[in-house]
């Protein structure tokens, strides 16, 4: 098992210890002294030695000594360390440095922040590579662990239950099945699914079986409230044949009446149809001589319907040109525009020219000064070499002036070209646009013409013709009325009556209904006796289902009973005095098949928290021995309060005691 002691551990102005160093022996020191003295800054200081935090897990927590409740920020905090790893020393150190600037303009310096030094083997390294080399020899939440005997049962329920399943391995579900062979069968039920899945499915089709359960006897109750009462349905066919006879003769005797109901009617018709076929006559001539005066008028307007759509066609045309109009205007003035802009642009090019056509080179000084003496130097070779360069220049400058002058010369040219194309489409567009306007004046004044030659022309309105007015209708009429006569006096004879014989008839087949109604219940009473069976059988089906579904569940209640039967049994085999309570149940759980996840360390069969100092502490060298045989290393373990223990279990750990005692100052034996 890798052993990780702790040799020497020295504090440099860290909290409220300007200076201590301690030397550790190889199996346990006792370092006491009063409250405030110091002693649970040493195991704080070995923790942000290693980790950069402290006991509690905090970063940010005042590592300065303080004048005035305020950090010094003068002073540098040190801590460092000399550790053994299997035999391996190792020096570590760690440094908070504050960082004062000054900024530029400034007299007096800026605090700005702390900044963390560490060395491995007094070499330096950055706080990532110093991070990662300590990870290397232990993991940091591991050493907390094994470190502080009250860590591990402060820690949440959930990651004190994570890691006790860590330690016990994982128990499949294959083990727990080789218990029963019922708990066999339902692992080949599940067949592949999880437990949480298949109990949800389970669970789900149970309540659907149930909710179907819940509706069959109301569907029975209300198939029974609908089943008709039963009748004697023999006496009911006599009765049915009874009255089809009745009815029989009854339409025997009403056929002889309707015939000569039937023989007046036809006549009636006849004559009717006669009134309908003059009437139709009529109504041709009407419209034949309504035509006539249509068309008359329509042909006395058609000059002024020519003259109408001539209008509208020049009103269009109107429209157009004046859109071109338009159109061309705004072009007119756009090239005019641009032909504005480009003789700028030539006139600017010219005197850009002129402009640089005037300039001159300018020489440097002919005398060269000293910056030492400040005298004129009169060496002929720096003067001679001094001239090289000034007619070097000279030639250089002429030569780009007369580059620029023919590129702008060039330019000038461009312009007078494009200035000269726009000036051509300036007199083709306003030649276009004078042509557009004659034209547009041209059509306005055939549009004048032609609204001065339509008020000139009247409308002709066809008149509405009259029956009375047209001779062949009048000859129609006559002949509908006299013939409409003789219809009324045929409807005046009365033939011979069969009302009373109907509404005998009537009752004899509301009766006759009524028996065949009855005798209809006899096929939905049978119908109803066959549903209330169905509904019966389908009732002790899903009974039968949900006991099954039922069985399935009490089989898994009890897988998971055994499953935390075996769990706790593992887990609570790897301590010798701690014991885990990994499941709860609620209160009205009376026969526990419902257990909840929790995890409560017990310390003689009662909750750790209420236990008593010396219970807690050996009840926490129990759990680190456990989670260093896990790992496979230990590490000094720091026990605050050991003077309240009076003997703690064995363990292969170093072992630091934190005593309370009435030393002023701190004593290390």
């Amino acid at each position: 098992m890798k052993a990780i002691k702790l040799q020497k551990l020295t504090l440099t102005n860290f909290r409220g210890v300007k200076s201590l160093e301690i030397n550790f022996n190889e199996n346990a020191t006792q370092i006491s002294g009063e409250n405030g003295t110091g002693k649970s800054t040493v195991f704080n200081s070995f923790l942000w030695l290693l980790f950069g935090k402290d006991a509690q897990d905090r970063k940010d927590f005042n590592i300065q000594p303080t004048q005035g409740g305020e950090p010094d920020r003068r002073v540098e905090s040190t801590v460092e360390a000399i550790l053994s790893d299997d035999g391996e020393t190792i020096t570590l150190r760690r440094v908070l440095k504050p960082n004062w600037v000054k900024p530029r303009g400034q007299v007096e310096p800026v605090f700005k922040g702390n900044v963390t030094d560490t060395y491995w083997n007094d070499t330096p390294v950055n706080v990532t590579e110093y991070a990662k080399r300590v990870a290397g020899i232990i993991n940091d939440s591991v050493f907390k662990m094994i470190t502080n005997p009250l860590f591990f049962a402060n820690m949440k329920w959930q990651n004190q239950r994570e890691q006790l399943f860590q330690l016990a391995g994982t128990i499949t579900d294959e083990e727990i099945a080789a218990q029963k062979p019922e708990f066999s069968a339902l692992l080949d039920m599940i067949s592949g699914k999880s437990f949480a899945d298949f109990k949800k499915e389970i669970a789900a089709k149970k309540k659907r079986l149930k909710d179907d359960l819940e509706q069959i006897q109301p569907r029975i109750d209300q198939t029974k409230k609908l089943m008709p009462e039963i009748a004697d349905f023999s006496t009911i066919e006599n009765e049915i044949a009874d009255i089809d006879k009745q009815i029989a003769d009854i339409d025997t005797a009403i056929s002889d009446k309707a015939a000569a109901i039937r023989g007046q009617y036809e006549a009636i018709q006849a004559k009717q149809a006669q009134i309908n076929e003059l009437q139709q006559q009529r109504t041709k001539v009407l419209y034949a001589e309504q035509t006539r005066a249509n068309e008359a008028a329509n042909n006395a307007n058609a000059a002024r319907r020519d003259v109408e759509s001539n209008i509208k066609a020049t009103e269009r045309e109107i429209e157009s040109i004046q859109r071109s109009v338009n159109m061309t205007s705004r072009e007119l003035e756009q090239s005019k525009t641009k032909l504005e802009e480009k003789q700028r642009d030539v006139e600017n090019m010219r005197n850009l020219w002129f402009k640089v056509n005037e300039e001159e080179y300018k020489a440097e000084s002919d005398k060269i000064v000293c910056p030492l003496s400040n005298l004129v130097c009169n060496n002929p070779d720096l003067l001679a070499k001094m001239e090289e360069n000034q007619n070097a220049a000279r030639a250089k400058f002429n030569e780009d002036k007369t580059k620029r002058l023919a590129q702008i010369t060039q330019n000038g040219k461009d312009l007078s070209v494009f200035i000269t194309e726009v000036e051509q489409d300036i007199a083709n567009t306003s030649k276009a646009l004078e042509n557009a306007k004659n034209e547009l004046q041209s059509k306005r004044n055939e549009l004048v013409s032609m609204n001065q030659e339509i008020t000139t022309m009247q409308v002709v309105v066809a008149e509405t013709v009259k029956p009375e007015e047209v001779q062949e209708c009048v000859t129609l009429t006559g002949k509908i009325k006299a013939i409409e006569l003789e219809v009324a006096e045929m409807e005046k004879v009365n033939p011979v009556d069969s009302t009373d014989m109907q509404a005998i008839k009537r009752e004899l087949t509301a009766k006759r209904d009524d028996a065949r109604k009855q005798l209809g219940n006899r096929e939905l009473i049978q119908h109803c006796v066959d549903e209330v069976e169905k509904l019966d059988k389908q009732g002790k089906d899903l009974a039968q289902q949900i006991a099954n579904i039922e069985r399935e569940e009490f089989t898994i209640q009890e897988f998971g009973k055994a499953r935390v039967d075996e769990c706790e049994r593992r887990i609570n085999g790897l301590f010798t005095m701690v014991r885990f309570q990994l499941f709860d149940y609620n209160i009205d759980d009376f026969k526990k098949e419902n257990p909840i996840e929790t995890c409560i360390p017990l310390v003689d069969g009662v909750p750790f928290p209420v236990a008593n100092t010396a219970g807690q502490v050996n009840a926490g060298l129990d759990i680190i021995n456990a989670l260093c045989k896990f790992y496979n290393v230990n590490a000094p373990i720091f026990i605050d309060g050991r003077e309240s223990i009076n003997s703690i279990i064995d363990t292969d750990s170093q072992i630091i005691n934190l005593v309370v005692s009435h030393d002023k100052n701190l004593l290390i034996k």
